[in-house]
């Protein structure tokens, strides 16, 4: 996904706008499949491991698809439906690789999910989620996707320590209304992209610095003034996004290791470049004016 960062905006990108949130996203009222079709879908999983039920009108997961037949499936996707919760018998999907949820009016997750030994990739993303259970903590996930969500203004300390912290590549959490993030963020041992983007943020805390496998940080829309001279200093950042924030541009570029960051971002640009990406490349200095 760069949809927000593409080649016309690569690198660090910073400005003086204020913080813009986007609306929530309305819950789609997609019309109910009826429930012979459904029950097909489910039958079918049975055979290809794969539930698709996106758009169906659903209010609730099938009984059919919660049972211990269930234990096969490999992928789910429940997209754009009316669900309000997950229920518990959720444990049932222990060989579940990709749950998607996105698009429903989900208020909470059941502590069952730690469960799911198997999954790699959560969405949960444009739901009504206020907090998270700390059992989301012993997943063995690669991908949590949980941005237009309703989680601030913070979140559990320890929210992603347990085993999370030693899988998760990617943490989108975009659009939460969260005024800090928690401190377990920096435990995140494999964490590649991190998604912040439209919040509430004033300051970027300083372990975000311990993130060694970091590359790219999407801070954008949100009240933060400096970047934490540890960030700047992370040895694999080469993408830092920090348009609309009120940051001085003659400050970040006087920070040390800023010219060791500059090389990282050309580097990744001139992969781009060599990879015959189509697209016009934007080389000034972050951005800036």
């Amino acid at each position: 996904r760069e949809s927000f960062c593409d080649l016309t905006t690569m690198g660090c990108q910073c400005g003086k706008s204020t913080t813009v949130e986007v609306p929530q996203a309305p819950v789609p009222k997609a019309k109910a499949v009826p429930q012979d079709v459904i029950l097909k879908k489910v039958a079918q999983a049975k055979n290809t491991r794969v539930l698709a039920l996106r758009e169906c009108g659903l209010k609730a997961i099938p009984e059919a698809a919660l049972g211990p037949e269930a234990a096969n499936l490999r992928t789910i996707d429940l997209a754009s439906n009316q669900l309000k919760a997950l229920p518990p018998s959720i444990a049932q999907w222990s060989s579940l690789q990709s749950l998607s949820c996105g698009n429903n009016a989900i208020t909470e997750l059941p502590a069952s999910i730690q469960s799911l030994v198997s999954l790699q990739k959560l969405s949960l993303s444009s739901n009504k989620l206020s907090t998270l259970p700390v059992e989301i903590s012993m997943l063995k996930v690669k991908v949590i996707e949980l941005d237009q969500n309703l989680l601030g203004p913070k979140l559990p300390e320890e929210i992603f320590s347990g085993p999370v912290s030693d899988s998760l590549e990617e943490l989108v959490l975009t659009n939460n209304r969260l005024e800090e993030l928690p401190v377990s963020v920096g435990a995140l041992s494999k964490l590649v992209r991190l998604l912040v983007s439209k919040n509430r943020l004033t300051v970027l805390p300083a372990h975000l610095g311990q993130l060694s496998k970091l590359q790219h940080l999407d801070a954008a829309e949100n009240s933060i003034t400096c970047v934490p001279e540890a960030i700047i200093a992370c040895p694999s950042l080469n993408e830092l996004w920090l348009k609309g924030n009120p940051i001085e541009r003659l400050h970040l570029q006087a920070m040390p290791g800023f010219e060791d960051f500059l090389e990282r971002r050309k580097q990744r640009l001139d992969a781009r470049i060599g990879s015959n990406v189509v697209g016009r490349v934007d080389l000034s200095v972050c951005g800036l004016d």
